[in-house]
């Protein structure tokens, strides 16, 4: 027997003949027929007519079909009134993927258990979409106060609650679904994951400092190397040894650290969905945490908004939060290019989902003519492994130049 399958363009159209919704207009006129309890009222209103003009067998169903409707809507109305509910995390701020405590506290009013009661919208990312429980609970003892403890799991950054949070019951049928706000809430902040850099940024800075990477050239400092004589140098420092050996003039080259002045661009547009911007968020945290931890300032521009903060736990804290405040769909901002004085580093996107990271050394490469570097990190590439070998590569990238 043979088996007959649709061809693409014919699975396409029938997709599109399942999922399209042909008369709009008409949703409000149904609407009611989304919850059960609408069937339930149609189904009552059938068994009337039957009663009145066929059989008294209609009356009968009518009646059974109210009595259900009555319990199924009174007790969840009765639920989420006569309680009081918070909620709230243990911690305030938590890296995505990491797990944490919510305290729910449900304070009974009656002297009788309540059962059924859920918590809706608390870790929705989407407003648009309809609520699903996050937190349920079996019963509520009478005439006292209890905290409940849930792990969850964030997936988003974000500041959470997106919409006030709601009560929910459908307890005992589930045909119909109470609801009521919950006013007593404390947001949860979820950050961005951060991913371990390994090595330290290779920049070369244009001032002197007490500490930092690498050594420029100049009067002070430690013993780099010898050079020829240029104009401007000044005769205490030539090396008459080597000038000798030469049979021209040399001088001595030392150098120290120096403070680099370094620019980060972020571009928090959206160019290909939602899950290329929170690897592009992830990659700019791993990025700005590294710098941070090295003691470089830089100066960030998030899209179109500038970031400043110190380098200190605070300052990581107040970046993080900054982060973490990128709306998850993107925002309209102009398109950051980069600066030619300075170093900086542009972490932007493409339409495939890849996240690119550009680095800009005005004084790296052969003979300080500058450098520029393009990593690549693909849609499906290990974060973690691209981020601990990041400046590596630039490192072995200036090396090779």
């Amino acid at each position: 027997m043979a088996i007959a399958h649709a061809a693409p363009d014919e699975q396409g159209w029938l997709s599109r003949l399942m999922t399209t919704d042909f008369c709009p207009w008409a949703n409000r006129f149904v609407y009611w027929l989304k919850e059960p309890i609408g069937w339930f009222a149609l189904a009552t209103a059938i068994s009337v007519m039957i009663g009145l003009y066929f059989s008294p067998i209609g009356w009968t169903l009518a009646a059974s079909l109210t009595a259900i409707m009555a319990i199924g809507m009174a007790w969840p109305w009765i639920a989420v009134r006569v309680t009081r509910c918070g909620l709230h995390p243990e911690t305030d701020a938590v890296h995505e993927g990491t797990s944490c405590r919510m305290v729910l506290s449900v304070r009974n009013r009656i002297p009788l258990p309540v059962w059924g009661l859920a918590i809706e919208g608390y870790l929705d990312c989407d407003s648009d979409d309809e609520s699903k429980p996050t937190v349920g609970l079996a019963c509520v003892p009478p005439r006292c106060t209890a905290d409940y403890a849930v792990e969850v799991t964030p997936t988003m950054r974000g500041l959470y609650p997106v919409l006030i949070p709601q009560v929910t019951c459908s307890f005992p049928f589930g045909i119909w679904t109470a609801r009521r706000p919950i006013s007593d809430t404390r947001p949860l902040m979820v950050w961005p994951r951060v991913y371990r850099i390994a090595e330290l940024l290779p920049l070369v800075g244009l001032t002197n400092a007490d500490h930092g990477d690498g050594s420029r050239g100049g009067q002070s400092g430690d013993f780099v190397g010898v050079r020829p004589l240029r104009h401007g140098d000044s005769a205490k420092h030539i090396n008459w040894v080597a000038s000798a050996r030469s049979d021209s003039l040399i001088v001595t080259e030392r150098g120290g650290p120096q403070s680099v002045t370094l620019d980060v661009l972020v571009d928090t547009r959206c160019h290909a969905d939602r899950e290329a911007l929170a690897r592009r968020t992830r990659v700019a945290a791993s990025v700005l945490s590294s710098l941070q931890q090295s003691r470089i300032k830089t100066r960030v521009r998030l899209g179109d908004r500038p970031l400043t903060y110190k380098l200190d736990t605070r300052g990581r804290r107040h970046m993080l939060d900054a982060l973490a405040s990128v709306p998850v769909d993107g925002e309209a901002c102009r398109c950051t290019t980069r600066g030619s004085a300075n170093a900086s580093i542009h972490i932007s996107g493409s339409a495939n989902g890849s996240v690119l990271v550009t680095i800009d050394n005005p004084r790296g490469g052969r003979r300080a003519g500058g450098a520029v570097r393009e990593i690549v990190i693909g849609p499906r590439e290990d974060l973690a492994a691209a981020m601990a070998d990041l400046w590596r590569e630039v490192r072995d990238a200036n090396v090779a130049a």
